[in-house]
């Protein structure tokens, strides 16, 4: 309930530090008095802080309010707050654009002072709050202890095998044993148990992945589509709200081979919709805890397991009211630094997959971040993965989250935040405050965006830190743009545009993230070194100015560039990047070869690199790794469509930090793979992808020891592995596609698959 006022407390002390503007003289010392108040406040709010969760947990359970008094204060609160952003805000924006100072400074001395004597007001009605009565918060304390309890359990509960528990291998009986007709396992939500967990871990076992030729994993869409859910299921199997059975059958016929699916049902009481196998309704006192219950749903054969610990009809209640119960206490126990990136979370539909990339701008600019550091958002993120708030989907080939999701139900515009999912939500924009921090868009469709709702964007939401649109097609350069001055993170789908303008660069001095990724630029205005606080480039491809030299500096916060053109790769443009930590690069490399070669070891701190050649003649490829110097700090690199003539290995084997190394399709046209003794140190991810002529692949003694996966896509012309490669003790994951026959039968007959956790595909060759 205090968070938006604690955020303002903190975004105060920025603007007196000049972080986002330079203050006229006369603004300052109001500023500074608003901003002496404010943190008494806040000091008060902390000695309350257990009073407010009470508040809270009431308010969320529609229950009385026991102290009335306190409430009333927070709401106050909540108003000053709102009011406070509209006026700095709007202050920020009048200097940003260079208004007239003396009329613009009495206003906001105006402003102040009366926002100055609210909260003087506020000081006073808190003098007489008093703290709730003290058995109530003990009760919250012994709630706190039991969701503590409850996060320790679920985030220790870690399964080294899978045969271990009794649950699981009966699910996995259910799933491979039994006659051949097409059937249903189905999950029921219960106490304790994380139904989506326990579906995954089957799904992902051994046993699972040998015993069906194919599978796949989907996730509902949030808006039910029969033909995205198809699509899902054919992408997996050949990679390159109600029960949705009546769908699924169609997509999946019977063809009396022993295939499965296995579902997870959130909305339990769809269990009367089922029958007996004699044709008898199924109540819901007539599931049992434990084992399986047989029945047929449209005359499909289910099995339909339940593992709580109390009756099917007592678990409905309780589920829903300890699940929000057990949250708001879990959230009310969050550091502070969580709980908005939580709230965030708001804007985005039930099981979207979410970039992490995406979410940690998203977080920095609406200032979540205090350091604006990339890494303690990813830090934050795992803490909320690991209180049972968010859901990791995929991990990147280091281990990295690379996207999320929320379990639960569809998302929650507020006040600071608001997301369009279809193009006829436009139609409301009228309705929306104007003082908007976020305005998003969710859609694959890319549909062109009405002129008319762009200007309306511009003209109302002036305020903006946040403009995300998605897939929504603009077909040229838009007007108005430069009028959002206080923005952060925009994200534009613009394919014709080819040159970024001086107005786009030298008008949004604030942004963080420029995100075009269907724009291919070939041209960028000397202003874009100007933009001191840039952090995030995305485009198809940009090309960079040379630095103009006077009144322009280093872009140090500049961490992100995808995709550099090669020419911009000179020493002098590289060397005023200092703080780059990923960078891909999408050209003719071949042509470049001697700049590349040269030039990369300037960047001292980068970390990530992705080489992408498009070359008009690639069979000619002149790329010789061997010249290459690459930066000191590399922990990952990536080649593609490279056509590399010579062996990489030598060259890459002794970068002493490479973990992650991916010679992704035409990257390499050899033969022959040398790995030297004690080469690549500290490799732990291997990608060789499109080695379609691949005959040889030899290692020397003590090469890659910290190994942990290796993909091999596709082989077929590969008849063994090195012998060295089963002497590496962290080897756990080894997926292979299309292995020739030889070498096919070699690693089913290898005695350590399971270890090494060989993976043959496609499934069932």
């Amino acid at each position: 309930m205090d968070i938006n006022f604690r955020l303002f407390s903190e975004r105060l002390g920025r603007v007196l530090a000049g972080e986002e503007v330079t203050l006229p003289d006369a603004a300052k010392q109001p500023i500074q008095n608003l901003h002496a108040e404010v943190e008494i406040v806040t000091s008060w709010l902390s000695e309350f802080e257990d009073d407010i969760s009470c508040l809270l947990m009431q308010k969320i359970g529609e229950l009385e309010i026991d102290n009335p008094d306190l409430g009333t204060v927070m709401d106050e609160i909540n108003c000053f707050t709102y009011e406070c952003e509209k006026v700095i805000d709007t202050f920020v924006n009048s200097i940003t654009q260079q208004k007239s100072q003396s009329g613009r400074s009495m206003d906001i001395c105006d402003a102040l002072l009366g926002l100055q004597s609210k909260i003087i007001d506020i000081k006073q009605q808190m003098q007489q709050v008093q703290h709730f009565d003290s058995r109530i918060i003990d009760e919250l304390k012994s709630i706190e202890a039991e969701a503590g309890n409850f996060l320790a359990s679920s985030s220790s509960k870690n399964r080294d095998m899978v045969g271990l528990d009794d649950r699981m291998e009966e699910l996995l009986d259910l799933l491979i044993e039994g006659p051949p007709q097409l059937s249903v396992v189905a999950i029921l939500d219960s106490i304790g148990l994380d139904k989506t967990a326990f579906a995954a871990e089957a799904y992902s076992s051994n046993y699972v992945k040998h015993y069906f030729d194919c599978h796949a994993w989907v996730l509902e869409p949030h808006s039910y589509d029969a033909l995205r859910i198809l699509d899902i299921i054919i992408k997996f199997l050949m990679p390159s709200s109600r029960l949705t059975w009546d769908v699924i059958r169609k997509i999946l016929p019977d063809n009396q081979n022993g295939s499965r699916v296995l579902i997870t049902l959130a909305q339990i009481e769809i269990v009367t919709s089922f029958q007996f196998e004699n044709g008898e309704n199924i109540g819901l006192d007539f599931v049992p805890t434990g084992g399986p219950l047989r029945a047929t749903y449209q005359g499909w054969p289910f099995h339909i397991l339940y593992h709580g610990s109390i009756s099917l009809e007592e678990n409905i209640d309780e589920v829903l009211t300890m699940s929000l119960g057990l949250q708001c206490v879990i959230y009310c126990m969050l550091p502070f630094c969580l709980k908005p990136c939580f709230l965030y979370f708001s804007v985005f539909p039930a099981h979207l997959e979410i970039s992490t990339r995406q979410l940690y701008q998203l977080w920095i600019a609406e200032g979540f971040i205090s350091d604006n550091n990339e890494a303690t958002a990813e830090k934050y993120l795992e803490q909320l993965i690991n209180r049972g708030f968010v859901e990791a989907n995929k991990r990147r080939a280091g281990g990295t989250i690379n996207t999320c999701s929320i379990p639960g139900k569809s998302q929650k515009n507020v006040k600071r935040f608001y997301a369009l999912e279809q193009q006829s939500d436009f139609a409301y924009l009228d309705d929306y405050d104007s003082h908007l921090h976020s305005l998003l868009y969710f859609t694959s469709e890319s549909r062109h965006i009405d002129p008319i709702d762009w200007e309306k964007i511009c003209e109302m939401f002036k305020l903006l830190r946040v403009l995300d649109l998605g897939s929504l097609v603009l077909i040229q350069y838009p007007s108005g743009i430069e009028n959002l001055f206080l923005l952060r993170y925009l994200k534009l789908n613009i394919p014709s545009l080819k040159s970024l303008p001086p107005s786009l660069l030298s008008n949004l001095p604030n942004l963080y993230t420029l995100d075009m990724p269907f724009s291919y630029i070939d041209h960028t205005a000397d202003e874009f070194w100007k933009m001191n606080k840039l952090k995030h480039l995305n485009f198809g491809s940009i090309t960079l100015p040379a630095h103009p030299g006077k009144y322009c500096g280093s872009l140090e916060n500049l961490n992100f560039i995808s995709a550099l053109h090669p020419c911009c790769c000179t020493e002098d443009i590289l060397g005023r990047l200092p703080n780059l930590r990923n960078l891909r690069i999408w050209g003719d490399l071949s042509y470049y070869q001697f700049l590349l070669s040269q030039s990369l070891c300037r960047l001292s701190c980068l970390e990530s690199l992705k080489l992408v050649n498009e070359s008009k003649m690639p069979a000619f490829s002149k790329i010789v790794l061997v010249e290459y110097q690459f930066p000191p700090r590399l922990t990952h690199l990536s080649f593609s469509n490279t056509e590399l003539m010579e062996d990489p290995m030598p060259a890459l084997e002794k970068m002493p930090l490479l973990q992650v190394l991916k010679l992704k399709q035409n990257s390499y046209s050899g033969r022959k793979l040398t790995c030297g003794s004690d080469g690549f140190p500290n490799l732990k991810v291997l990608h060789l992808k499109s080695m379609l002529w691949l005959e040889e692949w030899t290692m020397g003694t003590g090469a890659m020891p910290k190994l942990e996966f290796l993909i091999i896509n596709p082989c077929a012309y590969l008849k063994k592995m090195p012998e060295q490669l089963w002497c590496i003790k962290s080897l756990n994951k080894f997926d292979c596609w299309w292995p020739q026959p030889e070498l096919r039968q070699k690693l089913r007959e290898f005695e350590d698959k399971e270890q090494c956790g060989i993976q043959l595909y496609p499934y069932g060759i």
